[in-house]
């Protein structure tokens, strides 16, 4: 509305630096004197061609044939105006103390063209005679002083064009009406066109248009509307430069007229993201280029959010900081069962392949923070929350400081990095958790009673979610406290090798659950799951596919052991399928192998413990006969010697006795 604002006024300035020469003439001379200086005011060529009639009563005023402007030097699209003619009437007794008090101006039927060379020329920038311009978009040079009780522009068309971007805008059905009884005082405008094929609408009252249109800042209340959509405005402003501080009211309902005026599609967003947007506060917009919001309040369709921002649009990327508070926040459309309307869907079994366009991260960099009541996310609810947003140059990173959740707290970070593709990570710790409502609300299971602690580590890169969850990679744990298992018996499903054994009103009571995991490639993988009950205690182990959303996972029971842990009742269970249709069976197999191996094992220790026997036996027997051999010879074994050696030394000691013996010697 800025553009279009400065666009009218060129063209009324236009007007009035050709009403003097147009006014004191013949009507036979007025064409050719008024194309003459006009030419000299502004070095711009006009031509008016057809009749040019003057009155004299009621006012004093000319109407004129077609009349062509001529466009700058440098453009080759056309003529900046053509119109079927002009008619102008003014104040015949205030001429004579030398004011323009111009009653009525009516262009009929105009086609304007506007333009923006690449270096950054503007053909409505005119020569004056005296050398300098007249360039009421940018508030040079100075426009001179007049009166108007209206002027009038009907069924206009407008185009601009800016070469050095590209960008191009076409007002078509272009009605203005302009009131300005006093230069220096109040003037209301008014304008409706159609903007891409939607209807806009600006009205605005200056409390000093002189000032505004010669680069001053005026007290100013202007309402800007597009569609159903409707922003007003209450304070002052400047367009030249451009400028603006009062109360701000903005009521976005129609999302797609407002777009569809600047020629780009409406988004698809879910409701409670801001279908439809209000904004309230006092806003600054300074001429530097930077825009700041206190007191603001901004309703995203039913979510209702408080506090100040400040957007810098210097230096290389647009740069926000904004601080807000909320109460009770309502995303629920976020869970994947819910749509647009809140209602609920069917879940497809696999993740979505739709591309993820993240390229609106490079927008700007950023810094919010939020302070809410609660937070409602569909599958998953949380309590007062504390959460900082940071946004540089494409990377996103939430710092959790404090989100109460199912009675406990989750903190942590998760980033959402954009650059050179998609990747999501994050570093997760949430303690106390209630475990009923939360599998709740996560599974639709009501059974596990208790309070839980979980931390995660992940990583997943791909421009989809099913990519992502295919590649993920990390690790964390699990561990929970006393709780209760309601309606599973497994002391039951033990005995009546059921995986899925359920009685009504019967409960597992159990004191911890413990269990760490990695995931890599999109598989969840855990070998160490321990469930510890009085009467029951599981080992489990397995792979869970989240990419596949397979389940491949085994879990071995026993219950009834005894203190020593021997002894007791074990099936495993196979929990294989999908996360939609899980199914549970006994792992007949590994009980087989189970019972062999015990068998096998006992065998093995019966056998062991007989060798032992008769290995004992055996050496009673040959201590008993090494003991007989002894005393039947008389000999004595001494300390380390065997029965054989003993011999041997009495057969020797025996043979030298008897050898002195028949010798004769000592």
């Amino acid at each position: 509305m800025r553009l279009i604002l400065r666009f009218i006024l060129v063209l009324f300035v236009i007007v009035v630096v050709a009403i003097a020469a147009l006014l004191f003439m013949p009507g036979d001379r007025i064409a050719q004197f008024a194309e003459e200086q006009f030419e000299s005011a502004t070095g711009r060529e006009i031509k008016i061609t057809g009749d040019v009639r003057t009155s004299i009563y009621p006012l004093l005023g000319v109407r004129t044939g077609p009349i062509t402007v001529a466009n700058a030097p440098w453009s080759d699209a056309g003529p900046l105006l053509q119109a079927d003619g002009l008619s102008i009437g003014v104040d015949l007794m205030a001429l004579f103390s030398g004011d323009v008090r111009i009653k009525t101006i009516e262009v009929i039927a105009p086609e304007i063209l506007l333009e923006v060379a690449k270096d950054g020329r503007a053909n409505w920038d005119m020569a004056k005679a005296g050398g300098g311009s007249v360039n009421p978009a940018s508030g040079s040079g100075s426009i001179p002083a007049f009166s108007m009780e209206r002027g009038l522009i009907r069924g206009a068309t407008l185009t601009y064009i800016d070469h050095a971007t590209g960008e191009k805008i076409i007002l078509d059905d272009l009605d203005v009406e302009l009131r300005l009884p006093d230069f220096a005082g109040r003037g209301d405008l008014s304008l409706s066109a159609r903007m891409n094929g939607q209807a806009v609408s600006l009205n605005a009252d200056v409390a000093a248009f002189g000032r505004l249109l010669n680069g001053g800042v005026s007290q100013m209340a202007a309402t800007v509307q597009a569609g159903g959509s409707k922003i007003t405005l209450d304070g002052k402003a400047g367009i030249s430069p451009l400028a603006a501080d009062g109360v701000l009211n903005a009521d976005i309902a129609d999302m797609a007229a407002l777009f569809g005026a600047v020629g780009v599609g409406a988004p698809d967003l879910p409701k409670g993201m801001g279908r439809t947007i209000a904004v309230s506060g006092k806003i600054t917009y300074t001429a530097e280029g930077t825009a700041h919001l206190r007191n603001g309040k901004i309703k995203l369709d039913q979510n209702v959010f408080s506090g100040e921002a400040d957007l810098f649009l210097t230096g290389d990327r647009p740069r926000l900081n904004a601080s807000f508070t909320a109460d009770a926040l309502d995303f629920s459309v976020l869970a994947a069962s819910v749509d647009g309307t809140g209602e609920n869907v069917a879940v497809a079994e696999g993740w979505s392949k739709d591309i993820i366009d993240v390229s609106g991260l490079g927008a700007l960099d950023a810094r919010v923070s939020l302070a809410a009541g609660s937070v409602d996310l569909g599958t998953v609810k949380l309590g007062a929350t504390a959460v900082v947003a940071t946004l540089e140059r494409s990377r996103m990173v939430f710092d959790l400081s404090r989100a109460q959740s199912y009675d406990g707290e989750v903190t942590g970070q998760f980033v959402m990095n954009g650059r050179g593709g998609l990747s999501v990570g994050g570093d997760l710790t949430a303690t106390g958790l209630a475990m009923t409502p939360l599998l709740r609300d996560l599974a639709d299971y009501e059974r596990l009673v208790g309070t839980g602690d979980m931390r995660l580590k992940f990583l997943g890169v791909g421009n989809s979610v099913d990519a992502i969850m295919n590649s993920l990679s990390g690790d964390g744990s699990i561990k929970l406290g006393q709780g209760e298992i309601l309606g599973l018996d497994l002391v039951g499903m033990l005995r009546n090798l059921d995986g899925s054994y359920q009685r009504l009103g019967q409960k597992t009571v159990f004191d911890s659950i413990d269990a760490t995991f990695t995931i890599k490639d999109g598989v969840l993988r855990n070998d160490d799951l321990l469930f510890i009950a009085p009467l029951v205690k599981a080992q489990g182990a397995g792979d869970i596919g989240i990419g596949a959303k397979t389940l491949n996972y085994r879990v071995n029971p026993v219950a009834l052991a005894t203190e020593d842990g021997s002894g007791g009742i074990s099936v495993p269970v196979l929990i294989t399928g999908t996360w939609a249709n899980p199914k549970f069976r006994p792992d007949l197999q590994a009980l087989i192998d189970q019972n062999l191996a015990e068998e096998k094992a006992a065998l093995e220790a019966k056998i062991a413990a007989e060798k032992a026997a008769l290995e004992a036996r055996i050496e009673a027997e040959k201590a008993a006969a090494e003991a007989r051999a002894q005393e039947a010879l008389g000999i004595e074994t001494e300390e380390g010697e065997s029965l054989e050696d003993a011999a041997r030394r009495k057969l020797e000691e025996e043979a030298k006795r008897r050898l002195q013996d028949l010798l004769g010697g000592e």
